[in-house]
């Protein structure tokens, strides 16, 4: 454990000592534009030279690459801005060539990105220091065709089950936690989106899905995601899981010479649903694209120290996110002209049935009328009936009868008025009698 720490300090030392940053860059005239693939080659040569010169152990080699001041932060929370007279004092204790123990640093994925124009680059890669996996994001600049490195990051990675572990003992604490360096004023659009992008992940995730070669790197052993595809699945996890973040300490920020990168920093809270705050440190790398910065590369790490020792960042919390808005209505002419079409016809139908009712119910009051005068006319009908029923029946005489015989003859009542007839039952046995005497006769 006790040469892992040394060798941890050592490539943070050789990394500050490696680079340089100012508040305010003194400006001056930049040299024509290199090739991206020269930018990325001469780069690439100067982190390799850093790894040799660890491993042989050879501090003296590293002076011609001094620069003051120098910006460094993590593995340890008190790794961070180094003076170059600390650097050499440091460098001289670590990297004893007499000493027989060593330091041995192994790249196993190193990738540099050039800028536009050449001048300036950020790189990454995973380093296996005495068996242990650390990673490290760093901006390189170009000045009179030397390479240096600007600004960078280190950090351990621990597994998951590790930091759940340390969250426990409170011991989660972010690595250059004290580190105090300045913010140049040219970055401010950069810091800016920084924050905003702290509250609403979204911010940062729309940069890095949509660029190629955007990276993100999170605090957990094999936590790299390279490329669009795979970010956005990466970071539609981290919305759906509500995460957002509280800076804790101081931010720094700077650009290079060129002006085609800018990179911010600072000490955050993170806060996941159902999960533990997470004392973390997020270095963000942006790339200039016209007017605007867009984040183009994400390192989230932290670091393990004594039980407590995170107790002051767990309480530097975020807000609770806010409720999502219901979506706007989307207004439809199309079916707005269906509804009105619809809706006249209901009413020209409500109109037509309402005309209808009406005359049903005229119809049904005549009918009542109707029905209040059948009843008169019904009982006058039986009255005449019952009259009827009094007065003598006709009955119309035979055919064979003589025409001498007088039919019968009806009288009218003088003083009732109804008519009487004869009953011609009273003749029929008159008219047999005589039809015999006649056969006598005969």
């Amino acid at each position: 454990m006790r040469r892992l720490a040394r060798a941890l300090a050592v490539l943070a030392v050789v990394t500050s000592c490696s680079g340089s940053t100012k508040a305010k860059a003194v400006e001056k005239p930049l040299g024509p534009a290199i090739d991206e693939k020269t930018a990325k080659k001469d780069a690439s040569g100067l982190v390799e030279e850093i790894y040799d010169t660890i491993n042989r152990g050879k501090p003296d080699n590293l002076f011609s690459l001094l620069n003051d001041p120098l910006i460094v932060f993590g593995p340890r929370k008190v790794d961070g801005t180094i003076t170059r007279s600390e650097a050499l004092v440091a460098l001289g204790q670590l990297l004893d060539p007499k000493s027989k123990s060593r330091t041995h640093v192994r790249s196993a994925s190193l990738a540099v990105m050039a800028s536009q124009g050449g001048r300036s680059a950020w790189a990454f890669d995973v380093l296996d220091v005495e068996g242990k996996q650390v990673v490290g994001l760093a901006v390189l600049t170009n000045d009179d065709d030397l390479w240096a490195v600007s600004a960078a990051t280190l950090a351990r990675t621990p597994t998951m089950r590790e930091i759940r572990s340390e969250l426990k003992k409170v011991a989660v604490v972010p690595p250059g936690a004290m580190s105090k360096a300045p913010v140049d004023d040219r970055a401010d659009g950069a810091v800016e989106k920084f924050k905003r992008g702290l509250l609403d992940q979204n911010v940062w995730g729309e940069d890095l899905s949509n660029n190629t070669a955007a990276l993100v790197v999170g605090p957990t052993a094999g936590d790299v995601t390279k490329g669009k595809k795979d970010i956005k699945r990466v970071w539609k996890k981290r919305m759906d899981a509500e995460t957002r973040a509280a800076i804790s300490g101081e931010v720094s920020a700077n650009i290079t010479p060129d002006g085609q990168l800018a990179w911010v920093t600072a000490p955050i809270t993170r806060v996941e649903k159902d999960e533990e705050p997470l004392p973390l440190r997020a270095f963000a790398v942006f790339e200039k694209d016209g007017g605007n910065w867009k984040m183009i590369a994400l390192h989230e790490s932290l670091a393990l120290d004594e039980p407590g020792a995170g107790a002051a960042f767990v309480k530097i919390l975020p807000p609770a996110p806010k409720a999502p808005e219901p979506p706007p209505e989307v207004k439809d002419d199309k079916k707005d002209k269906k509804k009105d079409l619809k809706k006249k016809k209901d009413k020209k139908k409500k109109g037509g049935d309402g005309d209808e009712l009406k005359a049903k119910k005229k119809k049904k009051t005549a009918s009542s009328e109707d029905d209040e005068e059948t009843p008169r006319k019904k009982t006058k009908k039986m009255a005449s009936d019952d009259e009827d029923e009094d007065k003598p029946k006709k009955k119309k005489l035979s055919d064979n009868d003589d025409g001498d015989d007088e039919k019968p003859k009806k009288k009218k009542a003088s003083s009732d008025d109804d008519e009487v007839i004869v009953d011609d039952e009273d003749e029929k046995p008159k008219k047999k009698r005589k039809k015999r005497l006649n056969d006598d006769d005969e």
